[in-house]
């Protein structure tokens, strides 16, 4: 059995630990999965051999990581073939309202087309304020903005919004999809 792809760009951390878990999840389901954080050499080296692929990219000011949209655009051609699921791991889409909803969801779509690509499956995901990794700026920038959006800004510790329970109802919904899902889970 071939295995799946997940390809992924992350610029804090937080989209790669979304597809470390996404892997795990598959893992669980029987699946064999290369993870590849497409900013590294190893992104050159895929090879067009799976069964699925799996993106997941973070969303900072209206726009994905370059490394990620060079690894689609790159290979394109044979990403075609293959289902595709898109998973979109942003802190607007840990707001609870809909004008933010909108805006996540447009800018993912988006992103997929200006990479020629359509996904089976597109997920916003809500992604994390990791106040511990940012500048003095940046984290009084996100302090302002949280409060805002009535979010934390107790700037002493990180703060996760992914919802794992729904990001892996996500993945198995992509499985019967493709008709990937297994009949029985391995333990």
């Amino acid at each position: 059995m071939l295995p799946i792809l997940i390809a992924y760009g992350t610029t804090e951390g937080q989209t790669r630990k979304v597809a470390q878990f996404i892997a795990e999840r598959l893992r669980i389901r029987g699946h064999r999965v290369d993870v590849v954080d497409t900013a590294t050499p190893a992104a050159e080296q895929v090879q067009p051999f799976y069964q699925a692929v799996i993106a997941c990219g973070s969303l900072h000011l209206d726009r994905h990581q370059s490394s990620l949209a060079h690894f689609l655009k790159s290979n394109q051609e044979w990403l075609k073939t293959l289902p595709l699921a898109f998973f979109s791991v942003s802190l607007s889409a840990a707001m609870n309202d809909a004008d933010s909803s909108k805006e996540v969801r447009r800018s993912a779509d988006h992103f997929m087309q200006e990479c020629e690509l359509q996904p089976l499956l597109t997920r916003c995901v809500a992604g994390a304020l990791k106040y511990t990794q940012y500048d003095y700026f940046k984290r009084v920038m996100m302090r302002l903005i949280a409060r805002h959006h009535d979010q934390s800004g107790d700037t002493s510790h990180d703060h996760e919004y992914t919802d794992w329970a729904q990001l892996e109802a996500d993945v198995d919904q992509f499985l019967k999809i493709t008709g990937l899902a297994p009949t029985a889970q391995v333990a």
